[in-house]
């Protein structure tokens, strides 16, 4: 019971015995207060009352914290939703159930911003006028892709790939791998005379008639003051190609 206590000529009140202790009332152990200060105590959220022990209504207060509804319950609440909805992540908010089943979606749903649900696309896709199924994205004719001038954009379902363009092999090219230049002249890879040589150039390659031969270099023969019957139509050939201005 309370009682005064006298130590060095000062006196403390609101003091209480424990056992054969004397310690302060804001001491005594409670769940439903804590100390906020010398002998001020506070009570815990979801209590009112001097001994916090009176429940506080959160669903009769002026701002109710349940967007749908709400049940009291001892020192907190419940909220619920109505019927076509679930209760959000928050544990407050209601939001509209996802059900797809009935807007027959190709791939998934989502809710919209005014709240309705539609039909939703993954990346490289978009919604068809039908607003269920998804159509492709050609990202090489939007020039969407990210494929370097040695690369073809090729495009697949949501997607595209880069392809090297002829005269280009995927190799390592300083430390990254990517589509250099195809020595044709190198590997043999050529439709140049045997008697012409290769000339490799950047993505492709050129033939020049050897010495002593002519020709366009995928087909060469030798000079002389007569022409050969090949050279004689091969020259008839460009002559037809060349059409005066």
């Amino acid at each position: 019971m309370p009682f005064k206590s006298y130590m060095k000529g000062r006196i403390f009140q609101h003091f209480i015995i424990i056992g054969l202790l004397c310690v302060p009332h804001i001491a005594i152990p409670n769940r439903l207060k804590f100390c906020v200060g010398p002998d001020r105590c506070s009570c815990m959220e979801g209590y009112k009352g001097k001994d916090c022990n009176k429940d506080v209504n959160e669903c009769g207060l002026p701002i109710r914290p349940c967007s749908h509804r709400c049940m009291n319950t001892m020192g907190s609440y419940r909220c619920f939703c109505n019927h076509g909805y679930m209760l959000d992540t928050d544990g407050k908010s209601c939001v509209k159930k996802l059900n797809c089943t009935s807007l027959r979606c190709q791939f998934g749903c989502q809710i919209e911003r005014d709240g309705e649900i539609g039909c939703l696309c993954p990346p490289g896709l978009y919604l068809a006028l039908d607003n269920r199924t998804c159509k492709d994205i050609n990202e090489c004719d939007s020039l969407s892709h990210t494929c370097i001038e040695s690369q073809s954009c090729r495009n697949t379902f949501g997607s595209f790939i880069c392809v090297c363009k002829d005269g280009y092999v995927l190799g390592t090219l300083k430390d990254s791998v990517t589509c250099r230049d195809k020595d044709e002249c190198l590997t043999g890879n050529h439709r140049c005379s045997h008697q012409a040589s290769c000339v490799n150039t950047e993505g492709s390659y050129t033939c020049k008639c050897e010495k002593g031969y002519t020709g366009d270099g995928f087909r060469c023969w030798k000079r002389s003051n007569r022409l050969p019957w090949a050279a004689m139509y091969f020259q008839y050939k460009r002559s037809k190609q060349i059409r005066p201005v």
